[in-house]
């Protein structure tokens, strides 16, 4: 069987086209699943940084608390000083102290507060019985070579107390990282301290972690389900398609046969057959005008439409030409290559087309800075198939560098509105040389404003153009619901303000945000 024959086109077309859905599929799974990984680590950073912000505040807090009981304990008679600090002393030391978790209280009693060999003496530190009542040296270092009680000393010397990260040992053979507070107590001269180490802090992450880690996958799989029943559907679709085409196909072979044997026949009532072919075609056309005035068709469609005409006419072409050397017998193999790249290049082309209308009208709602000349500019580009269709010339006055920070895609969906509404009151008007202003500007304000030069809008209606369903185009035409909607996205959704002006020169409708 040749697969490039002529009744394999359908085919052909059938499978271009799902290749085509499967490469997007496919590229928007790996670009959504790269996202989710992003995602979750952006989140277990901002975690981790909580965590840690959490522990410093909760280990100034217990100091804290243990200081305000040293106080309420302790009175100013010098003759019971020494007999409170035991008490104190004995007090803190009885905190139970879990050499897994390893969150206790060690003090130092300050004997030099320029630092040295023996500037303070341990005098409680539960997980270093070792170093009790020895001397402390600030030139200690820890296995990384950081003299950390240099650096909570100095802090203390200037404001009293001190957060450090350092390595310790939380065992007797165990070095764990290890970040502690140390606050100076001048009545006792004790430094007191309490720290938490890295691994305990982790440990303390790992329900957290576990529920994002899940949550990241539940997505994962949500979507990759969506799209595997998005593919599912639009093969299905294509199927269909495929079908009809066939089944046109075949139609048109049957007529070709029937044509074929009546030639002769037709040939001599060639002009009265044309008679009464033009008086159907007639007839077709005021059916069809009755029919399109009962369908509401909507932008989007419309737009597309005005997208593929050029397309689907050269698509049409190619068949044609096909139809016809397959009938003289001269529809070779090279040939039909190079019309087969001709619809594919046409069908991608088209793909692509559907590709920008899915994303220029997809939701987005998350605020972002956007340059207003560059969203103009896209959707000028939507557009200038239906503009240039009516000649409408487009004049802007814009200021390249103003930005905004809002959702972009109902930005451009707003003004897409204006400018259609613009298009259709200069159609309506009959304008002979038609103009659409666009301006940009900013003072206090950023000003967006859409201008046309039709005959305005009637005085008696302007207060209610914003309404939900009043329009003055007929049915065909008109829902009476884009202006409605495109006040609420900008004044309720977007935190701006939508207003007209008119006269008999034309109309200006004005988006107005803060800056």
């Amino acid at each position: 069987m040749n697969w490039f024959g002529y009744k394999n086109i359908s085919k052909i077309i059938m499978i271009t086209t799902i290749l085509i859905i499967l490469s997007n599929t496919i590229l928007i799974s790996l670009f959504y699943y790269k996202n989710q990984i992003n995602e979750y680590g952006e989140n277990l950073k901002t975690l981790e940084k909580q965590t840690l912000e959490k522990q410093k505040i909760n280990l100034k807090k217990d100091i804290n608390t243990i200081i305000k009981m040293i106080e309420f304990k302790y009175s100013k008679d010098d003759l019971k000083k020494d007999k409170i600090k035991e008490e104190i002393k004995l007090w803190i030391s009885s905190i139970p102290f879990n050499e897994q978790k390893s969150d206790y209280i060690f003090v130092y009693e300050l004997i030099n507060k320029n630092g040295g060999d023996d500037f303070a003496k341990m005098i409680i530190n539960p997980n270093r019985i070792d170093l009790v009542g020895k001397c402390i040296s600030t030139n200690y270092k820890d296995i990384n070579g950081f003299c950390f009680r240099k650096k909570f000393l100095n802090d203390i010397n200037i404001k009293g107390d001190s957060i450090v990260s350092y390595s310790y040992k939380k065992t007797t053979k165990k070095i764990e990282n290890k970040i502690s507070y140390f606050k100076y107590y001048e009545p006792f001269n004790w430094i007191i301290a309490k720290g938490v180490y890295s691994d305990d802090i982790k440990h303390e992450m790992i329900p957290r972690e576990k529920f994002l880690k899940q949550k990241v996958i539940r997505q994962i799989k949500q979507n990759i389900l969506s799209f595997i029943l998005f593919f599912i559907i639009a093969i299905i679709i294509t199927y269909f398609i495929d079908k009809k085409i066939q089944n046109i196909i075949e139609e048109k072979e049957a007529k070709v046969k029937k044509t074929t044997r009546a030639l002769a026949v037709l040939n001599r009532e060639l002009d009265s057959r044309v008679k009464v072919e033009v008086e159907k075609n007639k007839e077709q056309e005021q059916i069809l005008i009755q029919r399109s005035k009962f369908i509401a068709l909507g932008k989007t469609i419309s737009l597309i439409a005005h997208q593929w005409r050029q397309p689907i006419s050269e698509l049409s072409a190619i068949i044609l030409n096909i139809k016809l050397h397959h009938r003289l017998k001269k529809l070779d193999s090279k040939m039909m290559n190079e019309k087969t790249h001709e619809i594919e290049t046409l069908l991608e082309y088209m793909s692509k087309t559907i590709d920008d209308f899915r994303t220029f009208f997809k939701p987005n709602k998350i605020k972002k800075e956007f340059y207003i000349y560059e969203s103009i500019k896209r959707v000028l580009d939507i557009l200038k198939p239906m503009l240039s269709e009516y000649k409408i010339k487009i004049s802007l006055d814009i200021d390249e560098t103003i930005k905004l920070n809002n959702f972009q895609n109902e930005f451009e969906q707003v003004v897409l509105n204006l400018i259609s509404n613009a298009k259709d009151a200069i159609i309506s008007d009959d304008i002979k040389i038609p103009n659409i202003t666009i301006n940009i500007y900013k003072d206090d304000l950023i000003h967006i404003e859409v201008c046309d030069n039709a005959k305005g809008i009637n005085e008696d209606i302007i207060d209610k153009i914003f309404e939900p369903y009043f329009t003055t185009k007929d049915e065909a035409n008109g829902t009476g619901i884009g202006l409605y909607m495109s006040k609420i996205i900008c004044e309720k959704n977007m935190g701006g303000k939508l207003e007209v002006e008119s006269s008999k020169f034309g109309s200006r409708f004005k988006i107005k945000f803060k800056v």
